[in-house]
């Protein structure tokens, strides 16, 4: 028999473990950091000078990335016009006892995540990033919210006080953007982003490796394929045009899209003052979003050998979700601090400042 940690272990441990997070921050005198401007309107932005800047450069790498963004989303936008209308293409979100949800949906969110992702990225040619930008700004974070919602909420989010709940977030964030000086206004919104970020990871993981469970030991397991001559004509055309990535190995686009997403977010975090890490984040763009856009052609196309495509969402009760939410929290407190300690001791500084972090 497997050893399992109940729930009240994994919350302590969680909250143990949260706690040393913080605890690492211990003895973090303030600081002062030079706040370069923008170039357009002369705002305030949320980083120093960046050594050896080239705008030529990274204006190059935001225009190659926004390109691929647009064209892969323009596609993806056209491939989720409608549902599906062979069933055999067609995938569902299967939730405990619920009834199976279209994973229609997610997909539309997800070319509605590529699409607001890119106003954010046309947003920093223009103002650059700061209190300006922020408005603007906090729209890709709002949209990795509404994506976790959707999940935990089966496929597709019923409760209307998701929408209060929305703009609380929204109007929290953004006040504390406006409202907290330099540094600390840009900490707080990476902070916040790189929660979002992480949780996303974590979740498209769980629904990988359940939907791979429940489809070999499981509900799927009880569900014989289709014989041959039980299938539609048009079925065996998507058979043979169609047959990308076996189900549910679609899911691990998921799960490489948002670790690539995060290791942009990393890059930009241990070195941001400097030109290099600024363009690599920049280009991470053009490869996470690709591949969501990639993801949604699979799950429209590709056929499996079930009569639908079914991704199982893992059961997540309170407790799974205070773990999984500390667990991200947790995850962005240790971006931060790894990027302000080699930060440090690059700059021969040994303060451990963790301010130099902006989205």
């Amino acid at each position: 028999m497997a050893f399992q940690l109940g729930p009240s272990v994994c919350v302590v441990l969680t909250v143990f473990i949260f706690f040393l997070c913080l605890l690492s921050f211990a003895g973090v005198p303030k600081t002062s950091l030079p706040q370069d401007t923008s170039r357009l309107f002369g705002y305030p932005t949320w980083h120093p000078p960046i050594k050896g800047n080239d705008y030529n450069k990274s204006d190059s790498a935001l225009f190659f990335s926004s390109i691929l963004m647009v064209i892969t989303g323009y596609l993806a936008f056209r491939w989720t016009t409608h549902p599906p209308a062979t069933s055999k293409v067609q995938s569902y979100f299967i939730s405990g006892d619920s009834a199976p949800v279209s994973a229609y949906y997610f997909n539309r969110l997800l070319v509605l995540y590529n699409f607001n992702t890119l106003l954010t990225l046309f947003a920093i040619l223009i103002f650059d990033v700061g209190k300006f930008w922020v408005a603007l700004g906090m729209i890709h974070n709002t949209t990795e919210f509404c994506v976790l919602v959707l999940i935990g909420s089966g496929g597709r989010i019923k409760n209307i006080s998701f929408y209060g709940v929305l703009l609380s977030y929204i109007i929290l964030v953004y006040c504390g953007a406006l409202f907290i000086d330099w540094p600390y206004d840009a900490v707080w919104f990476k902070f916040q982003g790189l929660c979002f970020d992480y949780a996303l990871m974590i979740t498209f993981i769980r629904i990988y490796f359940n939907t791979k469970h429940e489809l070999k030991h499981g509900d799927g397991a009880e569900r014989m394929p289709l014989a041959n001559d039980e299938a539609e004509s048009d079925d065996h055309a998507h058979d043979q045009q169609f047959g990308l990535v076996q189900h549910p190995n679609q899911l691990l686009i998921l799960v490489f899209a948002s670790f690539f997403h995060n290791v942009g977010n990393l890059t930009a975090t241990v070195s941001f003052d400097e030109l290099l890490p600024s363009l690599l984040t920049a280009l991470t763009y053009g490869i996470t979003y690709p591949a969501y856009m990639y993801y949604v052609y699979v799950d429209t196309h590709s056929t499996s050998i079930y009569p639908t495509k079914r991704i199982y969402l893992p059961s997540t009760p309170g407790w799974k979700k205070f773990v999984v939410a500390t667990i991200s929290i947790c995850c962005s407190l240790l971006t931060a601090r790894l990027g302000a300690f080699l930060m440090s001791r690059n700059n021969q500084k040994g303060d451990g400042n963790f301010s130099d972090i902006y989205y």
